[in-house]
């Protein structure tokens, strides 16, 4: 028999994690359209605020995800989450301080986004630490 290494957990993670950013940013500009790009458009997806920037973030992390969740050593993969992860984190203590402004259309200390970015830097830090032992953690299939 014959194993055939799939994806490591943090590279599938990614991959997934990375449509979905993908596909957010190209739905939010269907809601913002492409106009008020750094300004606070009072434009929401799903309770979750936008302007055009912050769709063009969106779309960059997305494809950023990809990209990493298709290189061959999963390290970086998990390398490349962490440090993502620590953004997020960042961007979620900006926002809970006031100090993004109009840069990502974040209204307020409680707005949705603050917790969203809060539990994305979390999860994807999570997902980084998945499996540290890579040669041992690789899904295997068994084929004849």
């Amino acid at each position: 028999m014959r194993e055939t290494a799939l994806a490591h957990p943090a590279q599938l993670g990614a991959l997934v994690v990375g449509v979905a950013y993908l596909l957010v940013g190209l739905i939010g500009f269907a809601v913002t359209g492409f106009t008020g790009w750094v300004v606070d458009t009072r434009e929401d997806l799903l309770g979750f605020d936008l302007n055009g920037f912050h769709n063009i973030v969106h779309l960059g992390i997305g494809a950023i995800l990809i990209g990493v969740s298709l290189v061959r050593e999963p390290a970086i993969t998990q390398g490349v989450l962490i440090g993502g992860g620590l953004v997020y984190l960042l961007a979620a203590v900006l926002g809970f301080t006031g100090n993004l402004g109009d840069l990502l259309s974040i209204d307020g200390l409680f707005a949705s986004d603050n917790f969203l970015h809060l539990g994305s830097g979390l999860g994807a830090i999570a997902f980084g630490l998945l499996g540290g032992d890579v040669a041992n953690r690789r899904i295997r299939l068994r084929t004849p």
